[in-house]
């Protein structure tokens, strides 16, 4: 950064809200996502890299696809360690300057224009709701739209549907970074189901919800998921689901649904899947 950028910088009021975004080896990804962040929205963005060799970030690319009023600046982490230590760094770095709230967003997602000042008015209006998440258009990489993912809206629909998966689709969720003193950080100990772990603190702690609104566009990709990720992802749930198995129905069923998952060929599931979101 050179003293142009830094005076700059300091003569800029730091906005409340802030976006997290950890990259990893996904610079034309990256640049797609700060685009997407709409010139009227007030906000800072960090960027987490966790260590990337093969495709570092692009910073003079990044910049000029940051078109937002506020900061873009740069984490670099000095090697790969996982999203979840990417994603706490980012948390210490942002608790240390004292942001109010928290939006994630991820490499290849992109926002609708105003989606932080939607999320920020509604948490303005409703104090005690201390994260808050959004639906999805989950396009494919032609950028045509397969479908919308809706999670429930409010604190009871929320914590019920918790028992099956996340009622949270992470790259839309926006949260008070005060709930972290209570919260904790992203677990380290339910890897690629970090966002669930920390989700089920929120929700049993604070009052919760989602909005209706589509609030990112979700790109679908077909070799995004390796099927040692997803069993990796599916016994963390699991561990997460047990964790907070209060023998509920609900609980009981969500539990079943995760295991038969673990046993199923991954084709089968995502036949199943697309078939049930078509009859919708």
């Amino acid at each position: 950064m050179n003293s142009a950028e830094t005076q700059l910088e300091s003569a800029q009021e730091q906005a409340r809200v802030i976006v997290l975004i950890p990259h990893y080896n996904n610079p034309t990804g990256l640049v797609k996502s700060l685009a997407s962040i709409g010139p009227d929205e007030v906000c800072d963005v960090l960027v987490v890299d966790d260590g990337s060799t093969r495709a570092p970030i692009d910073q003079a690319a990044a910049r000029d696809a940051f078109k937002a009023q506020g900061v873009l600046r740069f984490l670099h982490l000095p090697q790969n360690r996982g999203i979840e230590h990417a994603l706490n760094s980012g948390l210490q770095w942002i608790g240390a300057r004292g942001y109010e709230l928290v939006a994630r967003l991820d490499c290849g997602d992109e926002n609708v224009p105003d989606r932080l000042a939607q999320q920020t008015a509604f948490l303005d209006a409703y104090s005690q709701v201390m994260l808050l998440g959004g639906a999805a258009s989950f396009v494919d990489q032609a950028g045509n739209e397969q479908f919308v993912l809706r999670h429930p809206t409010t604190q009871a629909e929320i914590a019920k549907a918790m028992r099956a998966n996340s009622a949270f689709i992470h790259p839309t969720v926006m949260f008070r970074a005060a709930a972290l003193a209570e919260t904790g950080a992203y677990p380290l100990d339910a890897p690629a189901a970090e966002d669930y772990a920390l989700f089920w603190q929120f929700v049993q702690r604070f009052q919760t919800a989602n909005l209706p609104d589509v609030l990112i566009r979700y790109e679908l990709d077909p070799g995004g998921i390796s099927l040692g990720k997803r069993n990796r992802q599916l016994k963390s749930r699991l561990k997460v689901q047990r964790l907070h198995n209060d023998y509920s129905l609900a609980a009981l069923a969500g539990i079943a649904r995760t295991v038969a998952m673990l046993v199923l060929p991954y084709e089968l599931v995502f036949k199943l899947k697309a078939k049930l979101r078509g009859a919708k």
